[in-house]
């Protein structure tokens, strides 16, 4: 509920900061919050337990781009997870749960189409991953594509990522927010 709080209040400032610019500048600071669905691509598994701690992903993005359109930037997420049913070497039934953390950087480029930008980056950083009331970390790597609809200070779009890690993950979902 705190991450869609979050989410919201950065569309109402968002929208009460809309100043009367060109919706074509790429140059600025950027805030956006994101939510999203992670799936672990090949379960993770220790012994007989699998686990996929990605799921729904709400998160946040600050970066900076350059006028001539390289965008450096952070980010952080949390993925609630989703519960897997296992079955031991008896054939009882099981269910784990667990969830993740991931923060690090972003290296990209924003291409302007019209009132849209099309965003490539690299992200890399670190993944927390918690089962059982222990906490695994991981380092992650992989490739970021949006589609970013621009009104004056506004921004709305898809994005899509693939983060190489133990699990792996692919995850797509929405942002939102403002440039300033």
């Amino acid at each position: 509920m705190f991450a869609l709080g979050c989410f919201a209040f950065i569309q109402l400032v968002a929208v009460r900061s809309a100043r009367a610019e060109s919706s074509r500048k790429v140059e600025g600071f950027e805030l956006l919050g994101t939510l999203g669905y992670g799936v672990a691509v090949g379960f993770w598994t220790a012994g007989e337990r699998k686990i996929d701690p990605y799921g729904v992903t709400p998160g946040v993005d600050f970066g900076y781009t350059w006028p001539f359109g390289l965008r450096i930037a952070t980010d952080v997420s949390y993925g609630f997870g989703r519960r897997i049913e296992n079955k031991d070497w008896m054939g009882e039934v099981y269910t784990t749960h667990a969830s993740s953390f991931t923060w690090g950087a972003s290296a990209g480029y924003d291409l302007l189409l019209s009132s849209f930008k099309l965003r490539g980056a690299v992200d890399g950083g670190l993944a927390v991953y918690f089962d059982q009331g222990e906490a695994a970390p991981s380092a992650y790597v992989g490739p970021k594509v949006a589609f970013i609809w621009q009104y004056r200070a506004l921004e709305l779009g898809f994005q899509t990522k693939y983060l190489w890690a133990i699990p792996s993950a692919f995850h797509v979902g929405f942002m939102g927010g403002t440039r300033f």
